[in-house]
C-alpha cells in the first residue's frame, strides 16, 4: 500500500506481540484452503454482500489480485499458541485521507470467547497505530443485529443508512454505514 512516497508493506507477516497477522498473499496451499472454508461457512456468508459458495478458482485469483492491490489487504489471524482466529481487512485504503472500510469474521470452527474483540482490537492497532488512519468505516447488512450490536460495543457509531442495498434470500436489506475515529491521529 501506498503511504504518501512511502510504500506501506503488508505482504509479509506482521508481530504484534501477543497476535500475528499473515497476509492472505503469503500463505501456504492448506491455510488458504482453511480461509475458504470459513468464508464459505453458513454462519460467515449469509452476512456477506455475496454469500455465494467462493470456488477454489475464484478463491485463487482473489488471493493473486491482492498482490498488485494497493487498497485492500486482508490478514489471517492466530495467537502465539497458533490458534486461528480469523480474518481482518481493510478495503478502499487511502493514505491521503486517512481512512479505510474494515471487515472481520472470526474462524467458526474456534469456540474461544472474545475472539471477535480480539480481533477488532488487533485491526484498530493495525489501522489506528500503524497506518496512522484518522477515520474507520464497515458496512453491515441491517438484518446482522448480532453484527449491529458488536460494533456499537466496539465504539462504531451510526453514521448513515443506504436503503434496501442488499437483496439477498428474496429480501432487499438495508445497509448500515458505521464509524471509528481516531482522536489520537492528529491533523496530518
Amino acid at each position: 500500500m501506498r503511504k504518501g512516497h512511502q510504500v506501506v508493506d503488508f505482504n509479509k507477516k506482521m508481530d504484534f506481540g501477543d497476535l500475528v497477522l499473515l497476509d492472505f498473499t503469503s500463505l501456504g496451499p492448506e491455510e488458504v484452503e482453511m480461509v475458504r472454508n470459513w468464508r464459505n461457512h453458513e454462519t460467515v456468508r449469509k452476512w456477506m454482500y455475496d454469500s455465494d459458495i467462493i470456488s477454489r478458482e475464484r478463491h485463487h485469483v482473489f488471493i493473486e489480485g491482492l498482490r498488485s492491490d494497493h487498497r485492500n489487504a486482508y490478514w489471517i489471524v492466530r495467537n502465539k499458541a497458533e490458534d486461528y482466529l480469523g480474518v481482518v481487512y481493510l478495503n478502499r485504503v487511502d493514505f491521503n485521507n486517512k481512512n479505510a472500510f474494515l471487515g472481520i469474521y472470526v474462524n467458526p470452527d474456534n469456540h474461544m470467547r472474545g475472539s471477535g474483540h480480539i480481533l477488532m482490537d488487533c485491526l484498530k492497532r493495525l489501522a489506528f497505530g500503524e497506518m496512522r488512519l484518522h477515520t474507520l468505516k464497515l458496512e453491515v447488512v441491517g438484518g446482522n443485529s448480532q453484527a449491529v450490536d458488536f460494533y456499537r460495543r466496539e465504539g462504531f457509531r451510526d453514521e448513515g443508512r443506504l436503503k434496501e442495498f442488499v437483496f439477498k434470500d428474496g429480501n432487499w436489506y438495508d445497509v448500515i454505514i458505521m464509524g471509528s475515529i481516531n482522536k489520537d491521529s492528529g491533523h496530518a
